[in-house]
Parts: structure tokens; C-alpha cells; sequence
């Protein structure tokens, strides 16, 4: 959680930001609905995403004028977002409970929660605009997002602050949403930096990283002492995770880096580079002769998801040091990571 002396100003956004949601979200579906305040913790995408218990509907705002480039989100699990999706369309009670009981969403529910998302930001804007100097919402787009996987993209990538909360619609059963910014913008609404209490920040950002949600898969692996660096350039959840896990037995920092984004080759010099190669893409080959273009003795690690022939042959032709098929077991990347490293020798120093 969030140290509470380091948070007041954002604790008073957040928890006028339920209002808001509760005030909207009833007028909508003509139903009593309670919003009421959870926790509020640094998290990643990853283990955000990893961690989910079930499937939910996602929310996504953009952020607008001096927040321009920036996005909340705001989930609500599966069962809710049937609920008032069918409360809004004047859904029968028993076909809404019957909906309820599959967990699936889609169709005329799910376009119909686009209508509640739409109004939903309206609200958040206004609370917004009333307490944040130069800013405006609007929604982008919704979608599902399920345990280990948000292909859609509705959550923003980087260190994030995830603030749970209650929510109660009717008579139905509560159950627990979540309302996510960057952590960068929630600090600037605060107005100073925010701490993690040590053992919740997931990102290693200010206090060390052994939250509860992510963790749960380096247990019974040894921590290795630090003997270099790991820049991740990774696409899946699950990839990431598998890196924590080998990292933290060979004894490499897990530098991660967003999905998209471009290795630079000068930037890595010192460093182990580990790219994620989904099926069907091929730019990442390029990426990788770049930067063995650039510095030979730069260790490039290809991970190749399904790996065909043809795939194997491009990955060797741009001179990556290792070629790792997935899936794999933990206990073989490392391995692997491990001959790099003891076959690696110092850059010469400039």
C-alpha cells in the first residue's frame, strides 16, 4: 500500500472519483449502487494483469490537455459489467442473472458497457476538471482483459497506481473493481512523490520489490548476488515473469522495457538484451543486427515464440548469441543466461 502521510491530496481525488462513478453509474442503470474506497498500491502491468483472479471489463480514458498522451482505466469484474450493461438495456432480471452465472460478455452487453463508459469519463471529467488544473477524459475504448492477458491494450504500460474499490449494485453480491493511472500523473496530482509501505511496490521504485501480487512465482528460488544487467524487451505477461524468475537465480537486474518500444543500440552495451519474438513478427530480427552491428560483444538472447525453420534461420542470420524456443522451462533460460555470462568479457573501456 501507499504510505497514507505521502498521499493525502491524491486519497481526497480518489475517493471523490468514487462518488462520481457511483452518482453516474446509478442514474444510468436506475439501481441503488455503492462505490466505497479500497486500497491504493504500486503495481505493473504485468503483475496487474498476471494477478487477476478473473476476467474483467476494461474501461480505458484519454487523458487530454496537459495530460495529453496519458490514460486511466477503470475494471470492473465480469459479473458487474453484465449487471449494468443489462440494467441499461432493460435486461429481464432472470436473463441477467442467467448472464451472470456464464461470466461471458459480449455482444449487445459488451457494446452496451461502452454506452456506460462513455457517460462514465463524463462524470470522471467533471470531478477532474473541478480539482485538476488543464485536464479533460474521454473514453477511447473497452474491452476484456483476462488473467496474464490484455491484447487490447486498456491498461497503460510502466509503474502504475491501482486503487481498489467496493462496488454494490442492487441487491446483487459486491464485488471489488479498480481504477489505474501512471504513477507519474498520480504524483503530479498529489502534488509530491508517493511511497510504497516496504513490500508493495512492485516496480522497485522506491522500496524493494516483494509485493504480494507477482511474487508468488520466485518463491523457493535462490537470489543470486547481481552480476549484471538484463534489458527485457517483451510482449507477453508470461515472458516477463519467466525472466523475474531466471534473473533472480543467475543473479541479473531485470531492466524491462515497454511493449513496442525500440532496443537502442548504444544504450546496451553493458548489459544482457533479451527480445521477445511473438509469431508472425519479424522487426525484432532487425533489432537485434542492429545491435550486434553496433557492438559486437553486446549478448543479444532471442526468444522465439513456436519457432518454424524459417524463423530460426532469420534469427541466426542477425547474429543473436542465443536462440531460445518457446515455451520453455525456467530452469533452461537460466541455464542458458548463465553460459552467456560466464562466457561474456568485460567492453573495453573508452
Amino acid at each position: 500500500m501507499i504510505q497514507p502521510n505521502t498521499s493525502k491530496k491524491l486519497s481526497q481525488l480518489l475517493n471523490l472519483l468514487g462518488g462520481s462513478m457511483s452518482e453516474t453509474l446509478a442514474s444510468l442503470i436506475n439501481k441503488e449502487l455503492q462505490v466505497n474506497p479500497g486500497e491504493t498500491r504500486v503495481v505493473d502491468k504485468e503483475s496487474l494483469v498476471d494477478g487477476l483472479k478473473g476476467s474483467h471489463v476494461v474501461a480505458m480514458g484519454s487523458l487530454d490537455k496537459d495530460y495529453a498522451g496519458k490514460s486511466m482505466s477503470v475494471m470492473f469484474e465480469n459479473e458487474d459489467a453484465i449487471t449494468m450493461a443489462g440494467l441499461l438495456m432493460m435486461t429481464p432480471d432472470e436473463v441477467i442473472e442467467q448472464n451472470r452465472q456464464s461470466g461471458d460478455i459480449e455482444g449487445g452487453d459488451l457494446e452496451a458497457f461502452g454506452e456506460l463508459g462513455n457517460v462514465l469519463f463524463s462524470g470522471i471529467g467533471t470531478t477532474l476538471r473541478d480539482n485538476i488544473e488543464s485536464i479533460d477524459i474521454r473514453l477511447e475504448k473497452h474491452a476484456l482483459v483476462k488473467p496474464g492477458n490484455d491484447s487490447d491494450d486498456v491498461i497503460a504500460e510502466g509503474s502504475l497506481i491501482e486503487h481498489s474499490f467496493s462496488i454494490k449494485v442492487g441487491d446483487y453480491p459486491e464485488s471489488t473493481g479498480y481504477l489505474i493511472v501512471d504513477r507519474a500523473t498520480a504524483e503530479t496530482w498529489n502534488g509530491e512523490p508517493l511511497v510504497a509501505v516496504e513490500g508493495n511496490d512492485e516496480t522497485g521504485q522506491n522500496v524493494p520489490a516483494t509485493g504480494d501480487r507477482g511474487d508468488d512465482d520466485l518463491a523457493g528460488i535462490p537470489e543470486a548476488p547481481i552480476r549484471g544487467k538484463l534489458a527485457a524487451f517483451i510482449a507477453q505477461p508470461t515472458v516477463y515473469r519467466l525472466l523475474r524468475q531466471s534473473c533472480r537465480r543467475v543473479g541479473l537486474e531485470l531492466l524491462r522495457h515497454g511493449k513496442g518500444e525500440i532496443p537502442n543500440p548504444a544504450a546496451h552495451r553493458q548489459e544482457t538484451v533479451v527480445i521477445d519474438v511473438p509469431a508472425g513478427e519479424s522487426r525484432q530480427f532487425d533489432w537485434c543486427k542492429r545491435i550486434k552491428e553496433f557492438a559486437s560483444e553486446t549478448k543479444v538472447v532471442l526468444l522465439l515464440h513456436h519457432p518454424s525453420r524459417s524463423c530460426v534461420t532469420r534469427a541466426f542470420l542477425s547474429r543473436a548469441d542465443t536462440i531460445i524456443g518457446l515455451p520453455c522451462e525456467e530452469q533452461q533460460l537460466s541455464e542458458r543466461l548463465s553460459a552467456i555470462l560466464e562466457s561474456d568479457t568485460p567492453a573495453p573501456q573508452e
